[in-house]
């Protein structure tokens, strides 16, 4: 059995988990440096997206994970870019999620504009391959995500191969 839960990933001076946006129990956090954090919840926080946005003034990414097996993620930032995109999007359709509203292509341009708007640096044939990618944790992919989006002290999916 996997995890299933929200996890948040934003740039704050302290951890998220103080945040009022957070409204929900937070099992494990982890800073990845320059300011970047992730909280792992114990289940759902409706609206803890919007609210960390609001709080910290900066992009902020959520990922509500199913049983470690796939990852609804969206991303969103102060000015309103929005993205949303599935991990794992085979098992996602699988477990009956719905069609998502844009293109693979329109996602990557969003996710490279969150990027931007972030201060991050994103690699755009590393999104593509994170977006195709088939770990067996979802919550690995997320990390190989954040990499390809240009998060401090995380590598996108081409340096797990070249450390192997």
């Amino acid at each position: 059995m996997g995890y299933t839960g929200r996890i948040l990933v934003a740039r704050t001076v302290t951890s998220p988990a103080g945040s009022p946006a957070v409204a929900a129990a937070v099992l494990h956090e982890r800073e990845f440096g320059a300011g970047w954090w992730s909280v792992q919840l114990d289940g759902d926080a409706p609206g803890a997206l919007e609210g960390l946005v609001t709080a910290t003034g900066a992009p902020v990414l959520s990922a509500f994970v199913l049983d470690s097996d796939c990852a609804d993620v969206e991303g969103l930032t102060p000015s309103g870019v929005n993205w949303r995109t599935y991990l794992h999007p085979h098992t996602a359709e699988s477990y009956g999620a719905p069609a998502l509203d844009q293109s693979e292509e329109e996602i990557t341009r969003q996710a490279l504009a969150w990027s931007a708007e972030a201060g991050l640096a994103a690699e755009r044939g590393a999104l593509r391959d994170v977006f195709e990618a088939t770990n067996v944790f979802a919550e690995d992919t997320l990390d190989e995500l954040l990499g390809a989006l240009g998060v401090p002290g995380l590598a996108g999916p081409d340096a797990a191969k070249d450390a192997g």
